[in-house]
């Protein structure tokens, strides 16, 4: 089994188990149980990038205006597929993650935290930005702000992460990586 010392570790990505290996994934309201049956990583290049102000139908984001919840098509997973994922704005923009499109993520009782381009700078490997999306139609969402008093035309976000494979498992196995795959 790998050593793995937290989910969210402050390092580069990387697997957060390995192929054959279990997970217990927080999604629906409830623990579900896979083995990874295959994973691999996928680059942060040019296609995983999400220019939102395109994706809403937009020209401009307004001056301290919002581009509403948006689901991103390429973050849209398979059945029984994982995407680990962390993520940045490339513009002067802020961004809200939701999973499912009504579950905030990293927020709590008072607060919504957004990630912004400053976010590098206290966390240089974005570890604080760790997401993740399991399966077909639990698709994870993006709200976007501008908090300048002028129009912007662009609104890019760069994506990059590993994709596993998994199949389900019937109980729970006896060891298990926990993952929560949307918010609690």
């Amino acid at each position: 089994m790998s050593v793995v010392a937290n989910i969210y570790d402050s390092d580069p990505i990387s697997l957060i188990a390995k192929i054959k290996e279990n997970l217990s994934i927080w999604t629906l309201g409830s623990w579900s149980h896979f083995q990874i049956i295959n994973a691999e990583p996928l680059p942060g290049g040019t296609p995983m990038i999400a220019e939102m102000v395109t994706l809403s139908g937009r020209l401009t984001i307004a001056a301290n205006g919002t581009i509403p919840v948006t689901a991103i098509p390429f973050l849209q997973p398979r059945a029984n597929e994982l995407l680990h994922l962390r993520w940045e704005p490339l513009d002067d923009v802020e961004g809200i993650l939701w999973e499912q499109a009504t579950q905030g993520r990293f927020n709590a009782r008072a607060v919504h935290a957004r990630v912004n381009r400053f976010t590098r700078l206290h966390d240089p490997n974005l570890a604080l930005t760790t997401f993740w999306v399991l399966g077909l139609d639990r698709n994870m969402a993006l709200e976007v702000r501008n908090p300048n008093p002028v129009a912007l035309p662009i609104a890019r976000f760069h994506f990059f992460g590993f994709r596993y494979m998994l199949t389900p498992l019937k109980a729970e196995p006896s060891v298990t990586t926990y993952l929560p795959a949307e918010g609690f």
